[in-house]
């Protein structure tokens, strides 16, 4: 767009400055054209009013001569003079006549015609009813073909041309500036989103063209209006969706655990291996709803402000020893640069943990995971069959799993990834995800204390 508003303000100036530069070129030779025609009329009423020239028709060249000279005066100089009878026939021509070597056509009254290197502006007249006197100007060549093209016209050009593509960039700026500050804002918004935050209101510099006096013709101003309501709408379903899905979870504990209390109490009636299963899966259920109420709480917190000083290395070093039985002897860890954060404990370990526990149920039982601490970044790399764009695109939503199964055939919640990405957004780490069919690599980059 920001293109196509370039080359519609510029091709529109260069328009207008070659319009304008060709409309004065006509009307300045018209111009000097006509003060031309004065000059040449003024010579021609002053030899035909004359009574002397009147009745001198017949005089030889010479003597006609001497006469328009009496008459003219300095006028005289750098015209041309032919008289004719009704045929045409030349019965007097000024000594300059032979130099033009054309002939001066006496059908209309006005004629311009080419000698040489110049022109001959030429008034017909007829002075008598078998005589007609032709009083032409001489003219240079660029009098009349007016020629813009020289080094100097060129470089003048150039410099408008310049200029045209400067005015033009200035004004593209200027009037896609609002379009660009939208972009930014609805670019930010999408982020927002992505991050389970409300979408901020426009800023101002973009409200304050609902108020223009403009504004109820305006297509931009009323696309404004209708993007800020909806942010509010977006912001307000957000609210409520987070408002009800809280509830459904606190809801569902109760009636879950009266469904285990009651599971428990009759075992004993129920066919073998019953029990267990529907024990299992009430376990599995409520551990979820904990988690998403967990994830929940933490999401809607803010940053502890009593903060500790912890160690990356040692606290990865603790979660392999407590992991090693889901993978014995499957965690590598390499600790090449060991350094320092500042969270609450309980986040740092949380997120370490739910990293490492995805990796190895997400990868095949015989391949290693990779553990590497260096400068101010965790990585972590496993042997999986990696993670689909659909799911890395929403990356700190719950229950976001697309296809994903562990090795063992059971399908995730989403929500230790989630709760990663929360903990990360929180503190102000940068988590980032490569995934091919051939494995995963996640790392978590710290900023400096």
């Amino acid at each position: 767009m920001r293109n196509r508003f370039f080359f519609i303000i510029f091709i529109t100036l260069v328009l207008a400055a070659v319009t304008f530069n060709g409309v004065t070129s006509y009307f300045f030779r018209n111009e000097r054209l006509h003060l031309i025609d004065q000059q040449i009329d003024r010579v021609l009423q002053a030899l035909i009013t004359s009574e002397e020239f009147k009745s001198s028709l017949s005089l030889p060249s010479e003597e006609m001569d001497r006469l328009i000279t009496s008459i003219l005066g300095p006028a005289r100089i750098g015209k041309v003079y032919i008289l004719r009878d009704n045929t045409g026939d030349i019965l007097y021509e000024s000594f300059n006549v032979a130099l033009l070597q054309t002939e001066l056509p006496i059908n209309k009254e006005w004629i311009t015609v080419a000698a040489k290197d110049q022109y001959v502006r030429i008034h017909n007249a007829r002075i008598a009813p078998n005589r007609i006197l032709q009083v032409g100007l001489l003219l240079d060549t660029n009098f009349v073909n007016w020629s813009i093209y020289d080094s100097r016209t060129v470089s003048l050009m150039f410099l408008l041309a310049v200029g045209l593509f400067g005015i033009s960039a200035a004004l593209t700026l200027i009037l896609i500036s609002p379009v660009r500050l939208l972009n930014v804002h609805l670019t930010n918004a999408t982020s927002d989103l992505k991050n389970l935050k409300d979408v901020d209101r426009l800023p101002d510099e973009l409200l304050r063209f609902r108020n223009s006096f403009w504004a109820e013709a305006d297509e931009f101003s009323n696309l404004i209006a209708t993007v800020q309501k909806l942010i509010d709408r977006i912001n307000r379903n957000y609210k409520l969706t987070r408002a009800w899905s809280l509830q459904m979870a606190h809801e569902l504990k109760t009636p879950l655990a009266i469904i285990r209390s009651e599971t428990e109490s009759r075992a004993a009636s129920l066919p073998p291996g019953f029990a267990p299963t529907i024990l299992k899966e009430i376990d599995w259920t409520s551990d979820t709803i904990t988690q998403f109420l967990s994830w929940a709480e933490l999401e809607n917190s803010n940053p502890h402000k009593t903060l500790h000083i912890l160690r990356v290395g040692s606290i990865v070093q603790k979660t392999r020893d407590r992991l090693e039985k889901l993978g014995p002897q499957r965690l590598k860890i390499q600790i090449e640069q060991d350094f320092s954060v500042a969270s609450s404990p309980g986040h740092l370990d949380q997120l370490v943990s739910n990293l490492l526990t995805n990796a190895i149920k997400f990868s095949p039982p015989e391949k290693p995971v990779e553990v590497i601490v260096k400068a101010r970044k965790l990585l972590i790399r496993d042997k999986g069959p990696g993670i689909d764009d659909a799911i890395i695109d929403r990356i700190g939503e719950p229950f976001n799993t697309g296809n994903m199964k562990s090795h063992t055939g059971l399908k995730g919640t989403g929500l230790g990834l989630a709760w990663v990405a929360t903990v990360a957004k929180l503190y102000g780490w940068t988590l980032a995800i490569n995934s091919c069919p051939e494995g995963t690599e996640i790392s978590v980059t710290f900023p400096d204390l």
